[in-house]
């Protein structure tokens, strides 16, 4: 018998059955931790006897026999689900490091609140900096903590709505009649549940420690933008006034400031505390560590496998003649890894510690120092380590916390000893027969302005502006150097990878190393003197507002007609189709013929596959700039549509070029490297281009093809399948020659000739009797046809040698010449006296 259900709505027989266990939940609570998950047994005949009282009560509870596969199947899947959602509770969540770190937080906020206390009338703007910067890396670590606790929570929340979701389901309400079936079914509905209440259970406790955590993480996360807030402020004040007077005047110091002893404290205090921030620092970021380490391993290991090779594909002389041209790779390897690596941290690590980046500057200049000692004259180099001393005293001064009158004495120095080195520089640059940087002229004028400036500073008692300039104008000029030497480096790197692929036959070896350099220089020294300004701003600490306005500018929306766009996402569509061009055009350099081959007389395997890879990065950057710009992709219809109008309006020539080029690639009647014929003009095919190709003619010039010539005009490729060739020539002997002899001695200047094949043949015909030779047709076939001038040239040489020899003569053209009249006045001429005995000879020969 089956009841109607009256209550749709109405809770299903699982909840009654937990709210008939309420008492035995509460004793759980009252009895345990609430860290603590216990499994309570449910008597079963406990449940039975509620259930049956339930059921009196309740018209909602069903007592039939028909519904029990479906109860059974329903209870097997809730039991599945709460496993699963028991196994994520008890896997747990990773908040154990969150928790540890949390008191490493709480250390470096400390840190920061002491330095702010200590921050006196003249504050430090390296000090104000600094904390500027370890606030920055709490907040991006403390919002990464809240992504991950939020990421949890709605886990959580997630489980907690499933489990709770068992509650309405109405089919729970029907209970078996027949008594072996409504035992069964107890059994397990009472396992169901104490799943049930497991998981409820350790879900709750989860939810509560991730929110405490979450609350602990919110409040610290609030404290450090109320700091960060406070570090900005004090920059806009400082920058507001750096060039206001922060100091007594050097000749009028306070009293109690001239004590020397005054600068040892500050000194060792301001080198305890960036010393602090360092560790700190350190245990915060210190993954980025390991991946510095990580890439000077990987170019050390780079660098070491190519001289290796080098060494083993050539001579010993050779090699070492190849190596030489690395002077800094090969002779200074640790040197130049250490320049490497450094100055790509000094480059790229922006809001970083001073200590960090003056460690830096520090391991960059030991290196450089290495280099110069063996590079520069004994001159140059006095003015080296000169440089080197004022760099060390401005690393000092920068971490000084405190300004003293010691320091404002040594700010003084160190700015005239400046303006003498940069006078010293430019005197020996002008002098010096030592090839120097394009560069060094400029730089070292900025280096001078920079130290006068920083020296008229201090004077007018502007101490930390003057320190700000006198530090900048050091570590500017090293920089400089050291961006140019690392320039060197990565050229140099990049021969030792060409050279040492030269005799492979990977696409390296198709590279012209000086074509390289030449495309690669601009494009490293472009990229050299953005970081060298990037380094500028950072050390003038101007980097922050030059970033705000450019960021700004960019980022504004503008309007257009009916669109939207900022220059960001112009610049950004613009770059990605600039690289994607780029990309293509060295896609087709490196795995195209530059001629650099050790064997030319094998074609590169590439082929035309290179044209389709070119146009697929192509078409893949458009669809990527138009994606990464944030240009609805709707609008590249409308640039299909104004295409297609003008290729119907003058574009035809172009787009069958196109197409040409596409047919090209598919059907490949040649490839890069063939020998070809077309109309007049003959020669090696470079490149197979989008719209047009280069043939590299034999006179050295290129020929830029159409792609539609190459396919609609007539078209010899010599090389389609092997580079074999038939050469053919005339030769002819005087009448009366005896015919065998010569047809023999024109054979024998084939055989053991290098070149020529055997088979065939070598081929000689009795062709014509002429007018004033017996002429012969000779046929052989060469196994290249690079070599058939010279091989030709060869064996006419030797045919002409054997002919001499033989007696056999080689005929000219012959010609009787009959004069039917002279003129009078030239046989007077030739009659007169004084003409001699020539007169007669000549009437005769007339």
């Amino acid at each position: 018998m089956k009841v109607i259900l009256t209550y749709p709505y109405r809770l299903a027989v699982l909840v009654c059955l937990l709210l008939t266990t309420a008492g035995v939940a509460i004793a759980q609570k009252k009895g345990s931790s609430p860290d603590t998950i216990h499994m309570v047994a449910v008597d079963s005949a406990t449940i039975s006897r509620n259930l049956s009282k339930l059921a009196k009560k309740d018209s909602t509870i069903i007592k039939s026999d028909t519904a029990v596969g479906v109860l059974i199947n329903r209870i097997e899947g809730y039991t599945l689900l709460l496993n699963q959602q028991m196994s994520i509770l008890k896997r747990g969540f990773d908040t154990m490091r969150i928790s540890n770190e949390v008191p490493l937080v709480d250390t470096s906020l400390d840190l920061v609140k002491s330095n702010i206390a200590g921050l006196g009338r003249t504050p430090n703007i390296n000090d104000i900096y600094t904390n500027k910067v370890m606030l920055e890396q709490l907040q991006r670590k403390l919002g990464t903590w809240q992504q991950s606790l939020f990421s949890y929570y709605n886990q959580l929340v997630g489980i907690n709505d499933t489990i709770h979701s068992l509650r309405r389901d109405t089919s729970m309400r029907n209970i078996p009649a027949e008594d072996e079936l409504y035992g069964f079914y107890i059994g397990q509905l009472s396992r169901l549940i104490i799943k049930f209440r497991s998981v409820d259970s350790a879900n709750k406790v989860s939810l509560i420690k991730i929110g405490l955590l979450q609350n602990r993480v919110a409040n610290r996360y609030i404290e450090v933008s109320n700091l960060l807030e406070d570090m900005d402020y004090r920059l806009k004040t400082f920058s507001a006034n750096m060039f206001r007077r922060d100091y007594r005047y050097l000749w009028n110091p306070h009293r109690d400031s001239i004590d020397p002893l005054k600068f040892i404290p500050v000194v060792r205090n301001s080198l305890h505390k960036s010393a602090q921030v360092l560790v700190i620092f350190f245990s915060i970021q210190w993954p980025i560590f390991i991946i510095w380490i990580l890439l000077a391993g990987i170019f050390a290991i780079w660098v070491y496998n190519n001289i290796r090779r080098i060494r083993r594909n050539h001579p010993e002389q050779e090699g070492e003649a190849i190596l030489q041209h690395a002077q800094y790779l090969y002779r200074f390897p640790v040197a130049s890894i250490v320049i490497f690596v450094t100055t790509l941290s000094s480059v790229l690590s922006i809001r970083y510690p001073i200590l960090y980046t003056e460690i830096n500057w520090m391991l960059t200049m030991a290196a450089l120092t290495v280099v110069f000692r063996h590079h520069l004259p004994a001159t140059l180099f006095r003015n080296w380590l000169l440089l080197l001393g004022l760099f060390l005293v401005y690393c000092l001064n920068n971490l000084l916390i405190e300004v003293t009158y010691a320091e404002q004495w040594g700010l003084f120095i160190c700015a005239v000893l400046s303006l003498l080195l940069a006078v010293r520089l430019l005197r020996e640059t002008a002098m010096s027969t030592f090839a120097h940087p394009k560069f060094t002229g400029p730089v070292i004028k900025i280096f001078a302005f920079t130290s006068a400036l920083s020296l008229l500073l201090v004077v007018m008692a502007r101490v930390s502006t003057a320190k700000i300039m006198g530090s900048s104008a050091v570590v500017n000029l090293v920089m400089a150097l050291n961006l140019y030497i690392l320039v060197k480096i990565l050229l140099e790197a990049v021969f030792l990878q060409v050279e040492s692929n030269k005799n492979s036959s990977t696409f390296i070896s198709f590279m012209d190393y000086q074509d390289v350099q030449r495309k690669l220089i601009t494009f490293l020294t472009v990229v050299a003197f953005v970081g060298w300004l990037i380094i500028i701003a950072r050390n003038l600490y101007l980097y922050d507002a030059i970033y705000e306005v450019i960021s700004d500018f960019l980022s504004t929306s503008h309007r257009l007609g009916n669109s939207d766009f900022t220059f960001s996402s112009v610049i950004i569509f613009v770059l990605v189709i600039w690289i994607s061009f780029v990309a293509s055009q060295l896609i087709a350099y490196m795995f195209g013929n530059t001629g650099q081959s050790t064997a030319p007389a094998q074609k590169t395997k590439f082929g035309s596959t290179l044209l389709l890879l070119r146009l697929a990065v192509l078409a893949g950057g458009v669809l990527l700039a138009f994606a990464a710009s944030g240009i609805p992709m709707d609008k590249l219809t409308i640039v299909i549509g104004a295409l297609s109008v003008g290729i119907g309006f003058g574009l035809q020539n172009i787009v069958n070029n196109l197409v040409s080029g596409i047919i090209l690639a598919f059907e490949k009647p040649i490839e890069v490297g063939d020998v070809i014929e077309l109309g007049t003009r003959s020669g090696v095919v470079k490149e197979i281009g989008i719209r047009s190709s280069k043939i590299a003619a034999y006179d050295g010039s290129t020929v830029i093809v159409p792609n539609a010539d190459l396919i609609s005009q007539q078209l010899i490729n010599w090389t389609a399948t092997n580079r074999v060739r038939r050469v053919t020539f005339t030769i002819g002997v005087a009448y009366g020659t005896n015919v065998q002899q010569a047809t023999d001695i024109i054979k024998s200047a084939f055989p053991d000739r290098e070149g020529v094949m055997t088979a065939p043949e070598p081929l000689v015909l009795l062709s014509q009797f002429a007018d004033n030779s017996i002429n012969f047709q000779v046929y052989f076939w060469i196994a290249d046809l690079g070599n058939a001038g010279s091989i030709q040239s060869a064996v006419l040489a030797y045919i002409y040698d054997a002919f001499s020899k033989a007696g056999i003569e080689l005929p000219f053209p012959q010609r009787d010449l009959h004069i039917r009249s002279v003129d009078e006045g030239i046989l007077s001429r030739i009659r007169q006296p004084g003409s001699g005995g020539r007169s007669g000879d000549a009437e005769k020969n007339l």
